[in-house]
Formats: structure tokens, C-alpha cells, sequence
């Protein structure tokens, strides 16, 4: 019998490895949004499949060469393997490959080899343990959920290259507990079972556990491992005057603080700091001494032109995404007393009272200015409150995202039900939305716009014509960005009224256009600029503007597909962009080239599949592609219902992952003899909840949006654990079936009999399992575009059904297999 010490060191092992690797891999997501794009955040989670998939079967090819008493060395080393790639990893991405889109193909390589090596060791764990299969998955899962909960606290600390370093120091202490088992045994080796673990391999992890405690160290207090901004990224190219003087991190931006390093007491130049979120998006904190005569220049922005055209003293103002405050400064000095800011990211808010304080006036500290941390989204949703103006200037998606991949890099801030909400919370007659983006998104912008006023104007008893609600404005000049080549890009003003704009409104506006030598896209009840005019404006015969009654946005040649919360892409110039289909590429084509290497070395090895083993195989196929569907899915649904993206990045993967690890542990101990049964009993209701989901989420999420933190995250975990807890079924059972079928053939039976493997499938099972969620991870983002997150949901039931099938044909030839061997 196996000792107690040995099965808890493969436990422990599998638990620090599962941690580990999920934080690397969310850690990574941060590290992508710095050096490359947002859009190419979520690439961390097909790299970290992509690692873990080869590696698992590397050791399927390789276990019949392998003694069984070495797995604990071949363990440790590979461990320590992946603990010593981590910092090497940091210093090539940083350091030697260039931070450039053009080099993506170097970035996915790189970064896949920590993930290769951790997969070699983890499935070398499962291979050594494969009669205790759902207590391994359940403390994989386990060790994974762990991640999630210290994910934000350690990168807020740490910054997330230290906690790279971090993650190498968790890769060495398997190696340091093997280390300690021996002295207390006081023996060169322990032997058990025919398991071997040698004294010198497990001292190395000392050696690595050194290093890279000096190097952590070290990196904290010089930054010598500093991850530098991509080619594109604003914060790489700072003008004279500027320093890059504070960086901080969490769980969802890092955020830089550019102070000015002239004496803003002699000049005219009002910015005293500027804020970057994820090395780009840029938020500036405006020098203010209070007065209202220090608020006079700020009435000359064009942003100011919506407070000057009411003339509304005393206004209740909703400011989403106050970021340095200037949208705060500027509803102060159009004499609001009441000045609602709700922020996202909490480190920004810090940066201001940080770096502003009474150079700044006191924004956030002040008694007129109410301050939420919350998703703009999510508070506009669950407050009754209606504001005479709302604005929302330049808040992007690469702000506030949930850990890069999961959430697809979108929120939902720019959707049709979105805007709607918006109009909806309008105080009185001349409520305004005021938003400001850029000139390049006005395609994506402007038929949003319209369709969300039509949708507003049909629910209300006193219908307008459109055509005088909106204004739009491009402001000069423009701002460039990049070296080479440059490019201009310039605001636009977006003004919606939820009535006709008054005659002597549109003559302020004309005489501030004017003024300004500003561009009109669209005046109220006025010119409309082409190719825009077809979306909502036809002319007559005498030349007079008139209503459309409806409008097809494809035959007008827009891209055809409007943002809802369905489908959350606002910032996708086409229906699949080119960095999506460059990642398609890239993930099919890895993908068939290892398929092609494993049928090579099936067909040289004259290793010949049963048919109930290839049954197995294409059920974790389908399990690996449903449950990255459902998954990412839930994540991007439950997005809104919790609102900031720590939180919901905490308890969204905790919930699924836990209760995933709980049905995966319950499923051995209930249905041990009878795996085919779990299977059978746990897929039905799992896609009868999804279906449930499918009809009723939606509503479900707007109800609960306006509930406390608390029930929330209630409501979070109860709708969820039921469809992760069925989910935990699948692998460990396929795995008991595919190990019971294979003892059905006479030679199986004899080696596992003579000490051979009992369980060899497994590593080619969670291999397969593992490389199907690569495919599906992109193919998820992909189909969300396309046919939105409902579809997906439908696909994942699919997905568990088809799987379902096939576990229900190789019951009937494993069946069959076992009546022969009764009949012999």
C-alpha cells in the first residue's frame, strides 16, 4: 500500500502547481495588456492550455519508457524546471523579444513554456495516481480557486513581475517538502511502493528557492525586471517634461502617474500630473485652486458647451468614469452643487489625492462630490436617481476590464440597453447624455446612438422626431499619437437630448461651433453628415430633412452587427477583427500539428486505439470545449451583476472552480464502481440549467443588480455552483471508464496485474481535454462576436450532449468487450 507521506506529497504538489499556474496565467493577462494590446489579453488562457496540453502529452508518449519509482524526482525536477523558466520568461519578454504586435508568434512560444513544464508535472502526477482521480481534479480545482482569492491582493503589493517571481518561489517548495520529508526520516531515500525520491534532486529546490528569494527581493527595490510598454503604447514615447515618477498594480490595470516636471506656478499649463491606465488611456489631474475665477478657462473646452447651453444652476450631475477629476471640474464650474462620480479602478482615485490634494482642490474629499467605486454600468442600474446630465468621456474598455481574457476585453458601457438606461435616468425635459469618443469609432457610435433613441422613443408616451435630439461635434485640433507612421485622432462631442433641442439652444451651439472651428457630423434638426444621413435622415424633394420610420444599418453600409449585452464589442471594427483571426490561426494550426504528431507516433509505436478509446478521447474533447464555452461565458454574464472586476474576478472563478472540485471529489465517492452512471445522471440536469440560464439569466442579473454587495455575491455563488458542481463529473468519471474498459483487454489485464500501469490513458485523456479548451477559448471569443454570449450558452449544452453520446456508445462496446471476455 502506498504510504500516507508519498500520496500527500503528490497532493501538495498538485495544489502549489494548480495555484501557481492560475496565477501566472491571470498575472499574464496583465503583462499582454502592457506590452501588446488589451485585444490580445485573452491570449493568456489558449498559451496556458497550449503549455499544459503539450506537456501532458509529451508524458503520454513518453510514460512507457518512464520507471514509476523516479516520478517523484521526474516531479520535482520538472517543478523546479517551471519555477527557473519564470524569470527567464520575464527577462525575454521584456527584455530581448520586441514589444511589438509583429512578434506575437516569440510571445505565444515564450510564454508557453513555463505552462509546458508545469504540465509535465502535473501530469506525471496524475499518472502516478490514477485510481485516485477525483481527489486529484478536486485538488487541482481547489488549488486554482486558492489563485483567484490572492490574485489582487499579491499584484497590488507586489506589482505584478515580482509576483512572477513569487510564483517561482511556490515552483520550489515541492522539492523543499520532499527535502524535509527526508531528514525527518532520517534516510538518504524513501522508499514505497516501488517509488523512489532521491536526496540530491530534492535539494536543488533550496538553490532555486535562494535565487529566486534574492532576485524577488532585488526586483522589488531596483525594478530590474520592469516590464516596458509595447511599440504603440503612449507611456513609451514621453516628451521632454514629463517623468514617469509612481507605478501601481492590481488585479485589472497597472496605472502609471506622468508628473510635469516644469513649475506650474508660473505657467499657463493647467496639468499637474497625469494618470495612464495600462500604459495608454490617459486621464490628466487639472491644476485648481478652488476659486471660481480658476475655473474660467475650462468653460473654452468644447466639453463645457452642454452646461452652457441649459445655463442649469444647481444641476444634478452623473460623471461615470471621473478618472483624474477634470469632468468633475468642469460640472463645479457650471455651478452644480451636486456632482455624482462614479470610478472604477480605486488606484486612480488614490493617484488623485495623492499627487493632486490642494493643488488640485480637493476633488474627491469635497462636500458637493459624492464618490462610488463601482462599474458605471452597474450603478446607473441599480440606482432610481435622475440627473439633469450624464457624462461619459472617454472611458475604454482596456480600463476596465476583467483580468484581460475573461472578460473578452469589453464591458458593457456601450450597448444599446446601455444607452437606453442612460436616457431612462434623464431628469426633466432637457436631461442630456453627454459623450465624448473618437472620430474613428463614429461608424460604431452614431448607428448605437440612433437605435438606443428609437428604442427610448418607443417606451415613452411623447414620441420626438430623432433628427432634433442628437448633436455631434469633432473637435480641433486633433490629438497624434505614435512615431511612425503618426496619426491624428480627434473628439467627438455626442450631445442626446431626451427632447427636441429650442431654437435659441441650437444658436448657442452654431455660435460655439463656429468659434471653435469645430466640425459638425450631425445638428439638430440640421445638416447631417454622410455617410450618416442614411442612417436616420432622407431627403426630400425640396431638399427638407425627414424621419425614416426604420433604417438598416448593413445597406447602409455600417457594420452591421449593433452592441447589446449579448454581444458587448463596441470597440470591434468588424465582425471578426484581424487580431482574432491571426489567434485562430495561430491556436488551429498548433493544434492540428500536434494531432499530426500524435497519429505519427501511434502509427511508428503500432499503438492501436480500441474503439471505445477513441469514444473516451472525443468525450474530453467535447467536455474541454463545452466547459471553456459555459465558463467564459458565465464569467462575461456575471460581469454586470457584480460590477467592479476584483470581485468579480474573485468570485465569479472561486464559485466555478470550487463547487467544479467539490462535484469532481463527490463523483468518485458516490458512483465509484459506476462512472458511466455519473455521467449519465449529471449531464441531463447540467444542461437543463443552462437552458434555465439561457431563458432567465438576464432577467435574473437586472433583478439582482440592485441588491448589497452581500447578496450578490450570494446570488453569484448559488446561481453558479449547481451548473459547476454537475460539470466535476465528467472527467474523473470518463477517466474511471476509460481505466475499467482498458482492463478488459487480456494484456492491460496481466500488466496491471504485474505491477504495469493501470491507468495510462489518463494522460493522453487530459492532454486532449486540455488542448480542445485551447480551440476553445478562441472559437468562445469568436462565437461571442457572432452570435453573442446566449448563443454560446446553447453551443455548451451541445457540446455536453454530444459528449454525452459518445460516453453512451462506449458503455455499449465496453459492454459488449466484457461479455466476450465472460464468454472465454
Amino acid at each position: 500500500m502506498r504510504s500516507t507521506w508519498l500520496i500527500s506529497f503528490l497532493l501538495a504538489s498538485l495544489f502549489i502547481l494548480s495555484l501557481s499556474v492560475l496565477l501566472f496565467e491571470l498575472t499574464l493577462t496583465r503583462i499582454f495588456s502592457i506590452i501588446l494590446w488589451y485585444n490580445y489579453a485573452f491570449m493568456a488562457i489558449s498559451v496556458a492550455f497550449f503549455g499544459l496540453g503539450v506537456g501532458s502529452l509529451l508524458i503520454h508518449i513518453t510514460k512507457n519508457r518512464m520507471k514509476r519509482e523516479v516520478l517523484p524526482n521526474k516531479i520535482i525536477q520538472f517543478t523546479l524546471a517551471f519555477a527557473v523558466s519564470l524569470p527567464v520568461f520575464l527577462f525575454v519578454i521584456g527584455h530581448i523579444i520586441p514589444p511589438s504586435i509583429s512578434f506575437i508568434y516569440l510571445f505565444f512560444l515564450a510564454s508557453s513554456i513555463p505552462f509546458f513544464f508545469a504540465g509535465l508535472s502535473m501530469a506525471l502526477i496524475y499518472f502516478a495516481m490514477p485510481r485516485q482521480i477525483t481527489k486529484l481534479y478536486f485538488i487541482d480545482l481547489a488549488g486554482a480557486s486558492m489563485a483567484t482569492l490572492i490574485l489582487d491582493p499579491f499584484i497590488r503589493a507586489l506589482g505584478a513581475e515580482s509576483v512572477l517571481l513569487l510564483i517561482s518561489l511556490f515552483g520550489a517548495l515541492p522539492s523543499i517538502i520532499a527535502y524535509g520529508s527526508l531528514f525527518f526520516t532520517q534516510r538518504q531515500k524513501e522508499i514505497s511502493d516501488g517509488f523512489i525520491i532521491g536526496k540530491y534532486p530534492a535539494t536543488y529546490g533550496f538553490i532555486v528557492l535562494l535565487v529566486c528569494t534574492g532576485l524577488l527581493g532585488y526586483n522589488m527595490h531596483f525594478n530590474i525586471l520592469a516590464i516596458q510598454p509595447g511599440e504603440d503604447k503612449g507611456l513609451r514615447y514621453l516628451p521632454s517634461g514629463y517623468n514617469d515618477v509612481s507605478t501601481e498594480w492590481n488585479s485589472f490595470s497597472r496605472i502609471d502617474i506622468v508628473k510635469h516636471t516644469h513649475d506650474n506656478s508660473k505657467t499657463s499649463i493647467r496639468n499637474i500630473a497625469s494618470i495612464l491606465i495600462d500604459a495608454d488611456a490617459l486621464t490628466p489631474i487639472l491644476k485648481w485652486n478652488g476659486s471660481l475665477s480658476d475655473r474660467q478657462s475650462l468653460k473654452m473646452f468644447m466639453d463645457y458647451m452642454p452646461y452652457e447651453i441649459s445655463k442649469m444652476n444647481n444641476s444634478r450631475i452623473l460623471v461615470i468614469g471621473s478618472g483624474g477629476g477634470e469632468d468633475i471640474l468642469l460640472a463645479l464650474s457650471a455651478g452644480s452643487k451636486n456632482v455624482t462620480a462614479v470610478e472604477l479602478n480605486p488606484l486612480i482615485v488614490s493617484a488623485v489625492k495623492d499627487y493632486g490634494g490642494n493643488s488640485a482642490g480637493n476633488l474627491y474629499n469635497r462636500k458637493d462630490v459624492r464618490l462610488f467605486i463601482d462599474d458605471g454600468r452597474r450603478f446607473i442600474s441599480s440606482t432610481n436617481t435622475k440627473y439633469d446630465t450624464i457624462v461619459i468621456k472617454l472611458v475604454d474598455s482596456w480600463a476596465a476590464q476583467l483580468a484581460g481574457g475573461y472578460a473578452l476585453s469589453e464591458n458593457y458601457l456601450y450597448t444599446v440597453e446601455a444607452f437606453e438606461q442612460y436616457l431612462n435616468h434623464l431628469n426633466g425635459a432637457n436631461g442630456k447624455l453627454v459623450m465624448v469618443r473618437w472620430s474613428t469609432e463614429l461608424p460604431r457610435l452614431v448607428p448605437l446612438a440612433i437605435e438606443a433613441l428609437r428604442e427610448y422613443e418607443r417606451g415613452t408616451s411623447d414620441q420626438h422626431d430623432i433628427t432634433k435630439q442628437i448633436l455631434l461635434v469633432e473637435d480641433r485640433p486633433g490629438l497624434t499619437f505614435g512615431p511612425n507612421p503618426k496619426r491624428t485622432l480627434y473628439p467627438v462631442l455626442l450631445v442626446i437630448q431626451n427632447s427636441p433641442f429650442t431654437g435659441s439652444e441650437l444658436a448657442v451651439i452654431k455660435e460655439r461651433v463656429n468659434k471653435s472651428h469645430a466640425k459638425v457630423i450631425a445638428m439638430p434638426g440640421g445638416y447631417v453628415q454622410s455617410p450618416y444621413d442614411r442612417l436616420f435622415h432622407i431627403v426630400n424633394n425640396n431638399g427638407d430633412l425627414q424621419q425614416q420610420e426604420s433604417y438598416d444599418p448593413q445597406s447602409s453600409g455600417f457594420f452591421e452587427k449593433i452592441p447589446t449585452d449579448d454581444s458587448p464589442f463596441f470597440f470591434a471594427t468588424k465582425l471578426l477583427p484581424n487580431q482574432m483571426l491571426l489567434l485562430i490561426e495561430t491556436v488551429l494550426g498548433v493544434s492540428v500539428v500536434i494531432s499530426l504528431l500524435l497519429v505519427y507516433y501511434s502509427k511508428v509505436n503500432k499503438i492501436r486505439l480500441t474503439s471505445s478509446s477513441r469514444f473516451h478521447i472525443i468525450f474530453a474533447i467535447f467536455i474541454g470545449l463545452g466547459f471553456i464555452f459555459l465558463e467564459i461565458t458565465f464569467i462575461q454574464k456575471f460581469l454586470l451583476l457584480l460590477g467592479t472586476p476584483i470581485m468579480a474576478l474573485t468570485v465569479i472563478l472561486f464559485s466555478i472552480l470550487l463547487s467544479t472540485g467539490i462535484g469532481a471529489y463527490l463523483s468518485g465517492k458516490l458512483f465509484r464502481k459506476n462512472p458511466f452512471k455519473a455521467i449519465m445522471i449529471s449531464i441531463p440536469p447540467l444542461s437543463g440549467i443552462v437552458l434555465v440560464y439561457y431563458f432567465f439569466l438576464q432577467g435574473i442579473i437586472e433583478y439582482g443588480i440592485i441588491l448589497q454587495l452581500s447578496e450578490r455575491v450570494a446570488l453569484t455563488f448559488a446561481l453558479l455552483s449547481p451548473a459547476g458542481f454537475l460539470m466535476g463529473f465528467q472527467f474523473p468519471s470518463i477517466t474511471r471508464m476509460a481505466s475499467s474498459s482498458s482492463l478488459l483487454d487480456k494484456e492491460s489485464y496481466l500488466s496491471e496485474r504485474n505491477g504495469g500501469s493501470w491507468g495510462e490513458d489518463i494522460t493522453l485523456l487530459w492532454g486532449a481535454n486540455v488542448i480542445a479548451s485551447v480551440v476553445g477559448t478562441v472559437l468562445t471569443a469568436t462565437s461571442s462576436m457572432i452570435i453573442g454570449f446566449s448563443g454560446n450558452l446553447l453551443i455548451g449544452v451541445g457540446m455536453y450532449l454530444g459528449a454525452l453520446g459518445f460516453a453512451v456508445a462506449a458503455q455499449k462496446i465496453t459492454q459488449k468487450a466484457g461479455r466476450r471476455a465472460l464468454a472465454k
